[in-house]
């Protein structure tokens, strides 16, 4: 509630905030009625941060670590690759064995387990993608 101890005196700021975020979900719908869909407005908490730093995303947020320091905070006009695999060294899978008697032969098979996770990457890039969410891991 608007007039709950935690928010107190930014009462006027967070009235404002979820006025624009209300308005910023409105839609017509084929009929010509206008909707609102509150469930479209999601709430990510900042530990550690002022209640006044509060902010409206128009877009999407994630409330997640990056994979490294280097890469970017904000992307316009995103284009999101969803993955569910590894972006690591591809290795064999556990129990598959491969007899070598030449040491050029097993440098040649590192070099593909190397070459296949390039090629993964070559497509995502080839597809567009300049965002990548991954429930794997990312080397």
């Amino acid at each position: 509630a608007m007039s709950s101890k935690i928010i107190g005196a930014q009462g006027d700021f967070f009235a404002n905030l979820a006025v624009d975020a209300v308005t910023s979900v409105r839609h017509e719908k084929p009929d010509g009625r206008v909707a609102y869909p509150v469930s479209a407005i999601n709430i990510l908490k900042a530990h550690g941060k002022s209640a006044l730093e509060s902010q409206l995303v128009r877009g999407f947020a994630l409330n997640c670590t990056r994979g490294a320091q280097g890469m970017p905070q904000h992307i316009r006009e995103a284009k999101i690759a969803l993955l569910d695999f590894n972006l690591q060294k591809h290795r064999m899978q556990m129990g598959v064995q491969i007899l070598v008697s030449d040491p050029k032969e097993l440098e040649a098979i590192r070099q593909r387990e190397a070459d296949i996770t390039k090629e993964k990457i070559q497509k995502i890039l080839a597809a567009g993608a300049n965002v990548i969410l991954t429930t794997k891991g990312i080397e």
